[in-house]
């Protein structure tokens, strides 16, 4: 285990140079500590420690100052790309929480919770942007490439790395609090969340279940160093799993390879975009994974895929897929 006075020291400079208050610098130290320890059970203790060096660099190079919002309506926590600022503002105000039946003090825990993760996600963004010439080259495991695959100031592989990033804040968190989520105003479809999430909700445990499936010690790899490895990543996962689009199931949406595909998925959900079809959407990509799951054998799958409240909970995806081609 990294102690966290190796973390601090490391952070020394950082702290010194921004405009950080020591609730912050507080944040920023458990946030990197806990990053750090989990990680480190995935690819080992020497990877971890030249992450952190990585994290650090790029703290300092993409992240310039706290701003606090005069005025906003529920806790929030947003870095912006072009300013290099983490705006953010807190109040024990959260609408989310407003129709849970919990007591004063259970609720300022629960805010104090969500605010964290919203950190600890936007944290996780500004560890893993890097830039050249004022363009950012690489976020997270996207690169430019030959595909076409890079992230934009607000573009929508962005949003892609702003729902990853929630899962990791979840995962290093330790929270899974699998809160219903329905999709319809009838209440008939609903999915599990891992928090009160207000723009991942319905896609957290797609992504969640998602990482199930990747190589995580290539995509932590691929994170680090997305020019070697982000590639690699993506086209094992598309080699692996290229029967899914040989399946006689009918995608609404189409693309290319697979991992694409669940991309497109993701962002039409989260972003509503053609939103009569939402429904149709997570039905969709709940096949996805469960054709993928037929080589895999992940138990209780099913709980991170779409569920019927008429129906004990879970839809009989074996029902919904015609054939499965081997």
């Amino acid at each position: 285990m990294v102690e966290k006075i190796v973390i601090t020291n490391k952070l020394e400079n950082f702290c010194r140079t921004t405009n950080m208050d020591s609730f912050f610098r507080v944040l920023l130290i458990s946030f990197l500590s806990d990053k750090i320890n989990y990680i480190e059970k995935i690819i080992g203790t020497e990877n971890a420690l030249n992450m952190l060096d990585k994290y650090i660099y790029n703290l300092a190079h993409n992240l310039k100052s706290f701003i606090k919002l005069g005025t906003y309506h529920s806790i929030y926590a947003k870095y912006e790309y072009k300013t290099k600022q983490l705006k953010y503002y807190i109040t024990n105000d959260y609408k989310k929480i407003d129709k849970i039946k919990l007591d004063k003090q259970e609720k300022r825990q629960l805010v104090i919770q969500e605010f964290k993760i919203m950190m600890y996600k936007e944290f996780e963004k500004i560890i893993n942007i890097y830039s050249l010439n004022g363009k950012i080259v690489s976020n997270g495991f996207y690169i430019e490439d030959s595909y076409g695959r890079y992230p934009e100031y607000n573009g929508k592989f962005s949003d892609i790395i702003d729902i990853f990033s929630d899962v990791e804040a979840c995962n290093i968190c330790n929270i899974n609090e699998k809160i219903k989520t329905y999709i319809d105003k009838d209440k008939n479809f609903f999915v599990y969340s891992e928090h009160f999430s207000q723009r991942n909700s319905e896609v957290i445990g797609y992504v969640k279940l998602w990482r199930k499936f990747l190589d995580n010690k290539l995509l932590y790899f691929a994170m680090n160093n997305p020019k070697k490895y982000s590639e690699k990543m993506i086209k094992d996962f598309n080699q692996k799993y290229e029967y899914v689009l040989n399946s006689n199931y009918n995608f609404i949406l189409k693309n290319k390879d697979v991992f694409s595909l669940i991309e497109n998925y993701l962002l039409h959900i989260r972003n509503r975009i053609n939103a009569e079809y939402n429904i149709q959407y997570h039905q969709d990509i709940s096949v996805i994974f469960e054709l993928m799951n037929k080589k895999n054998g992940i138990s209780k799958y099913i709980d991170y895929l779409l569920h019927s409240s008429n129906d004990k909970n879970k839809l009989e995806y074996k029902n919904i897929i015609s054939i499965y081609i081997q």
